[in-house]
């Protein structure tokens, strides 16, 4: 057993902060990206979080602070450049969301114009309130998720839109990531474990491994997985095969989080054991499956395998149509 004071191997905080970059993409070429970077330590939030999760007159927004209102400032600097635009984002209290493009082919690779934005953040913050020069605003380096379609970018775009209200989301309704809950998912009504709020992230890659994938369908798959795991996106499946399970422990060991489909269904008391309990605690996991009332598990057949395959799939590629979220059948009303 380790000591209480060091954390298990497989621990990630629940932000985003895998900075590798994709070695088969040129990041002086044009295209959109969403670029994430987060709070030094010890800085003053960015903005506090304010409005109603059930109001449209009031919606959940972000409200810079003074530090927000210079990193915002420098935002609109490099909107005006040439070679630039920001069609959105989001300065949240302890990090920021771009949706950036690039116009053109650039000199240097785009992370060099990240660096120049937060040292220009970082100097306007000194300058005006006088602060320590050798502090920087940010932590060091940056994550980067590439779009590779115009859906890919819609999608980003509206996650970055929808991040005040997820995160007040959870700030209001914590229980919602330690108990089951309700959701409907085509026309099935499912029992969920963990931050259901993994069903809208913009990256999630069926985990599913075949020998039946044609050679385009293995690269295509292959590339998704990667991709996810590189941007600690999500990866859903079963986890059946040893190939899947090698595959979740990956990307769990690169900060990728987990939608497990649970063959058994989820009963009254369900709870992940383990890793996966704890993975659920830090926001990075969540367990799906038909309502169980009964102890009893039926074998698990080859058809029933298919279809939970066939769910990994479908929530994979419908972002928009994910899910329904259902009153809790188990609480009061």
């Amino acid at each position: 057993m380790l000591p209480k004071n060091i954390p298990p191997a497989y621990f990630r905080p629940h932000r985003p902060h895998n900075c590798r970059r994709a070695g088969f993409h040129n990041y002086k070429a044009p295209g959109y990206y969403m670029i994430t970077f987060n709070k030094g330590e010890n800085i003053p939030d960015f903005s506090y979080l304010a409005g109603d999760i059930r109001s449209s007159e009031n919606p959940p927004a972000a409200i810079l602070t003074e530090i927000g209102e210079l990193i915002n400032s420098k935002i609109a600097d490099i909107d005006r450049m040439p070679e630039f635009e920001i069609p959105n984002y989001v300065i949240m209290p302890d990090h920021i969301h771009l949706l950036w493009r690039v116009k053109k082919w650039l000199p240097r690779d785009l992370g060099h114009y990240v660096a120049y934005l937060k040292a220009q953040s970082t100097a306007l913050w000194h300058e005006r309130l006088g602060t320590d020069p050798d502090i920087s605003l940010f932590t060091p380096k940056f994550n980067d998720k590439i779009s590779f379609s115009d859906q890919m970018t819609e999608r980003f775009s509206s996650y970055i839109s929808d991040n005040p209200r997820r995160r007040l989301t959870v700030m209001t309704n914590p229980e919602l990531f330690n108990r089951a809950h309700r959701v409907r998912i085509l026309d099935k009504e499912m029992d969920f474990y963990g931050n259901f709020l993994l069903l809208k992230h913009p990256i999630i890659a069926a985990a599913v491994v075949s020998s039946r994938y044609t050679e385009e369908e293995r690269t295509r798959y292959e590339f998704a997985w990667e991709e996810a795991i590189r941007t600690q996106g999500v990866l859903i499946s079963p986890f059946i095969s040893e190939k899947e399970k090698t595959l979740m422990r990956r990307g769990i060991e690169s900060g990728a989080s987990i939608i497990r489909i649970v063959p058994d269904g989820i009963g009254p008391k369900y709870k992940p054991s383990g890793q996966e309990f704890d993975l659920c605690a830090q926001g990075r996991s969540l367990h799906i499956g038909p309502p169980r009332q009964s102890a009893h598990i039926d074998p698990l057949s080859r058809s029933h395998c298919l279809s939970l395959n066939a769910l990994a799939h479908w929530i994979a590629s419908h972002p928009t149509e994910r899910m329904t979220l259902l009153r809790n059948p188990r609480l009061p009303e």
